[in-house]
């Protein structure tokens, strides 16, 4: 039942400590000797715990409430899970920032699932390796991929207080990942020219990466708004950084109006599962990236200029002093770089 302020001054001392429940966690303990002090209480983890609100009627009950109610929204330190920071994270950090987050919510129920109910307080390196270890004899790469966003859920709780020191803060896709080698795939003019010929509707997703080098979250990110004339501005790529490209005739035939995006929403491991288990090809859609830089160069373009196309920082010197944005020679490219695939596929689209 409720409390109110009447039925507060009307209570009677007890013979020993007596805890009387309000709503939202919120409790009143009662002294033998006339004390009333305001507790906030959760369970999580097994284990009740209590967080003191002050004492009645200095804090009255609706400043009380306030309070729990406040703090009922909140994960304490004391009481957080896995599963709490892994949530909170996601929420904060991932979704806000992030238009696709189907591959981080991956790792995240796969955070959950193994040990989100254990208390912060109580994870330890080993318990989490050992389940990275487990995953990596199945999936070595996404063993890898979930490792790195465990760490940074990790660096978020730091930040936030909740816990002193991350578990996997000195842990390595040595010990808990798999081995990924590094990739020096290019498409062929043959696979080019399948792909163009592919019926199915991941298609032109994979046309628009080939043509533009960008990656499937930033095609995806794309919407109706951020296209300026020939121009597809990326408000933010993976490293939180601005991009655009020159979109050629050919690359903005293959747009099309998904709720104002350019394309459907599909995590880059949903498009891959396609490409390994339906259409049986070898390459993934960062190939297509790769193809792009390597056909670049290929056709005479600057290594500058490509490094630009690609959105990549420059390194030294170049970093701290060339702040030429290349854009008519990025333009010319592009341009360039489709006249090249509309000779490969013989001029079809």
């Amino acid at each position: 039942m409720a409390l109110t302020e009447s039925a507060l001054k009307k209570l009677k001392d007890p013979d020993r400590e007596k805890l009387i429940g309000d709503e939202r966690g919120l409790y009143i303990r009662c002294y033998p000797s006339g004390r009333r002090t305001w507790l906030y209480r959760s369970r999580k983890g097994g284990s009740w715990k209590t967080r003191n609100l002050g004492e009645w009627p200095a804090v009255g009950l609706a400043e009380a409430r306030n309070r729990a109610a406040t703090l009922s929204k909140q994960v304490l330190p004391e009481s957080a899970t896995f599963g709490d920071l892994l949530d909170e994270w996601f929420q904060r950090r991932i979704e806000p920032r992030y238009k696709v987050t189907k591959n981080i919510e991956v790792y995240v129920t796969k955070g959950k699932d193994e040990l989100g109910n254990l208390l912060l307080s109580n994870i330890n390196t080993k318990r989490l390796t050992d389940v990275l270890i487990e995953y990596a004899k199945a999936a070595p790469i996404a063993a890898n991929r979930c490792l790195s966003n465990w760490k940074l859920a990790f660096k978020y709780a730091v930040e936030r207080g909740l816990i002193e020191r991350s578990p996997l803060e000195n842990t390595t896709s040595a010990v808990a990942g798999g081995d990924e080698k590094s990739r020096d795939r290019i498409l062929s003019d043959e696979e080019i020219r399948a792909l163009w010929a592919d019926p199915h509707d991941h298609a032109p997703l994979l046309k628009f990466l080939l043509l533009t080098g960008l990656r499937i979250s930033e095609a995806q990110s794309a919407t109706h708004e951020n296209l300026n004339g020939d121009t597809l501005h990326i408000p933010e790529n993976k490293s939180g950084r601005p991009h655009w490209v020159h979109l050629s005739p050919l690359a903005k035939q293959l747009m099309g109006d998904h709720d104002g995006y350019l394309f459907a929403q599909r995590s880059n491991t949903a498009v891959q599962a396609r490409l390994r288990n339906t259409a049986k090809l070898t390459w993934t859609p960062h190939d297509l990236r790769r193809t792009f830089a390597t056909r670049l160069a290929g056709l005479g373009i600057d290594p500058l200029v490509i490094e630009k196309c690609l959105n990549h920082t420059l390194g030294g010197v170049l970093a701290t002093y060339n702040r030429h944005t290349y854009e008519a020679e990025r333009k010319e490219a592009a341009v360039l770089w489709a006249k090249e695939v509309q000779r490969i596929v013989g001029g079809g689209q």
